[in-house]
């Protein structure tokens, strides 16, 4: 079998279909928290806007780091276990999952959100699946023991 690099795995790889997922996800946390707002936590608004924006902050900087570490014609080339790709396998998901996602979280202030953010962070560790087997059969020998010593989305701090 000859394994093929698509333009749109190198470059995307599973993030359309963990956004679609937690689109999905965040739609639905709306819907229950319209129906129940005697649910809402009572975080002052601007404890919720601090949070929010460092979340955002911290995110972006994630994200920066990432894409200068991996650009995108090098995805699928090699295998990059450097800058934030030595914490994490998936920095750019690890980012909006991770750290921007509880932030959300806390500035909308309602555990239907909560819900939500489990539900796309479920989704994004059963999508994921995909591109790790594709990288496992691309860099058979690099990455069955990269995958072992780093977590997917939050550092593995024992090891």
């Amino acid at each position: 079998m000859v394994l093929t690099r698509h333009v749109y795995d190198r470059i995307f790889g599973s993030g359309p279909l963990i956004a679609a997922a937690s689109a999905v996800s965040i739609f639905a946390a709306a819907l229950l928290a319209d129906a129940s707002p005697n649910l809402a936590w009572p975080i002052p608004a601007p404890v919720r806007a601090g949070v929010l924006g460092a979340g955002i902050i911290i995110a972006a900087a994630i994200i920066l780091w990432s894409v200068r570490t991996l650009r995108p014609e090098r995805r699928g080339a090699e295998l990059v276990t450097t800058g934030p790709f030595r914490f994490v396998r998936h920095p750019l998901y690890a980012a909006c999952l991770t750290i921007f996602g509880p932030s959300l979280v806390a500035a909308l202030a309602h555990p239907a959100y909560l819900a939500g953010l489990l539900g796309a962070y479920g989704a994004a560790h059963y999508l994921i699946r995909g591109e790790e087997a594709l990288m496992s059969a691309w860099f058979p020998e690099t990455y069955p023991p990269y995958l072992r010593r780093t977590g997917r989305f939050i550092p593995r701090c024992f090891r």
